[in-house]
């Protein structure tokens, strides 16, 4: 079972890192999307207001 997971997670992080190398956006654009995207799902996860 951990190890499913643990392959999965790493497939996760090269997908993810793969998509932002190649991300159409400029840098500062993809990191603010990022951004953007990770504290929405923080909030989602805690409860609290999305900006």
């Amino acid at each position: 079972m951990i190890e499913r997971t643990r392959v999965g997670l790493k497939f996760f992080t090269i997908g993810l890192l793969v998509g932002v190398l190649f991300a159409p956006d400029s840098g500062s654009q993809t990191r603010e999307k990022l951004l953007d995207g990770v504290g929405g799902m923080l909030a989602d996860l805690l409860g609290g207001k999305r900006d």
